[in-house]
């Protein structure tokens, strides 16, 4: 097999590879041998038909699965031996195909990792705002508690209806004098608030008394989940049966203890884990913060193409994380209707910064020499525990695949390489 490697740009490879006759031809009695094992041919037993037979009737489909299989195997072959950093499957081009006593060429394109150079990372300057939490941080965090674990109660000593107030109606409508599916029902929760009553608000229900109706026009959108109701306007009738408004819990020791965290018993215990909780997240956020800073900076100095499959691939994952959250809290984001294009296009340049970033680092910690030992899986995956609130065993079970193993490594790098940045760079706090 002869490889030939050209260098189309920093990011693509033209890899074109000739295979010798010999190859061809024993790939082809193999695909013919299994051929006439599974096929059935009048007047033969299984595999006993004839070689010539076999190629009267099946030979284009033959020689099209021969190339296809010729043609992934030694591109793999080639990518080993060439040492290829390939980020993406090739586009093949076959200039000449499987056929008999013959061998075969073809050429194909793939896009790579560039090989980078890093310079200028050294004494770079960026600004940093240290992590501080303060009694009023702690507050609101212990009002967004509260607000969490309020409840509806009815309201006392009041028939009329205030913005705010969560009303309990019958509703009717009817589109062009018709009634239409779910627009009559009985006992719907709805909020005294501005908005539209398609997303839960009947703002003119304010200053009205239990009892009362009002009658509103309300418009659906064009792209209505209902194709029966898009782009029309309903009429609807709404009686208001009865209110209530959000009551929070008082704040206390029996607040505390229903929230269910482990060792908190007492409203100061819960003071003292938010507190620690804020610390933590307002020192990642000083961190990620800094971290950001230092691959902007270093990135201004260091231009360099990227490959787009990697750049989509990112993409892809930053969807596939939001997918996981909207599914963690019982929403199918499939079931959206979102703009799949068009979020993809809001996201690419946020992409292509992470997948630069990431590039960088590891051509730095390559420069660098930066080595990744046994007792830095053990710290990283100690570190995860600790921040994940997990148990040192199960996050140590978690990495212990190849896979995992090997994408832990990578991020140890990377964190080292910025950890070089971090020392080497001029840090002004604000």
């Amino acid at each position: 097999m002869k490889i030939q490697v050209e260098t189309v740009s920093p990011i693509e490879r033209k890899v074109t590879i000739e295979v010798d006759p010999e190859r061809v031809a024993k790939e082809l009695d193999r695909a013919y041998i299994g051929l006439s094992r599974r096929v059935k041919l009048r007047g033969f037993r299984p595999g006993k038909a004839p070689r010539k037979v076999l190629e009267r009737q099946f030979r284009a489909e033959v020689e099209s699965e021969v190339a296809q299989r010729i043609v992934s195997d030694t591109f793999a072959e080639a990518v080993r031996t060439e040492e290829l950093p390939v980020v993406a499957a090739p586009s093949v081009s076959i200039a000449e195909g499987v056929a008999e006593g013959k061998g075969m060429k073809y050429s194909a394109r793939v896009e790579v990792k560039p090989q980078l150079a890093p310079k200028d990372y050294r004494g770079l300057e960026v600004t940093r705002k240290p992590p501080e939490v303060t009694d009023q941080m702690v507050a609101d965090e212990l009002t967004k508690l509260q607000d969490s674990l309020a409840q509806l109660v009815p309201a006392e000593g009041r028939l009329e209806a205030q913005e705010g107030d969560w009303a309990t109606i019958d509703h009717e409508g009817t589109i062009d004098g018709k009634p239409f599916e779910g627009g009559k029902a009985e006992g719907v929760t709805v909020k005294v608030a501005p908005g539209p009553v398609a997303e839960g608000n009947v703002g003119q229900l304010t200053g009205k008394k239990i009892g009362e109706t009002v009658e509103l026009d309300e418009p659906f959108a064009e792209d209505h989940r209902n194709p029966v109701l898009r782009g029309k306007t309903a009429h609807m009738k709404v009686t208001l049966k009865g209110l209530k408004v959000r009551q929070p819990p008082a704040l206390d020791d029996a607040l505390a203890k229903t929230v269910g965290i482990e060792g908190v018993e007492t409203l100061e215990q819960l003071r003292a884990r938010i507190r620690s909780d804020l610390e933590r997240r307002e020192k990642r956020r000083a961190e990620n913060e800094l971290k950001d800073g230092l691959v902007k900076a270093a990135l201004a100095k260091n231009e360099f193409e990227v490959p787009p499959a990697l750049v989509e691939r990112a993409i892809d994952t930053m969807i596939e994380g939001a997918a996981e959250r909207f599914a963690r809290q019982g929403i199918d984001l499939r079931r959206l209707e979102l703009d799949m294009a068009r979020m993809r296009a809001d996201l690419r340049e946020q992409a292509l910064l992470q997948v630069r970033g990431a590039l960088l680092l590891e051509a730095i910690a390559d420069t660098e020499k930066v080595e990744v030992t046994d007792e830095d899986f053990q710290a990283e995956a100690a570190r995860i525990a600790e921040d994940l609130r997990l148990p040192l065993a199960k996050v140590q079970q978690q990495v212990r695949g190849a896979e995992a193993r090997e994408a832990l490594k990578n991020r140890i790098r990377e964190e080292k390489a910025l950890a070089l940045l971090s020392s080497a760079a001029n840090i002004k706090s604000v």
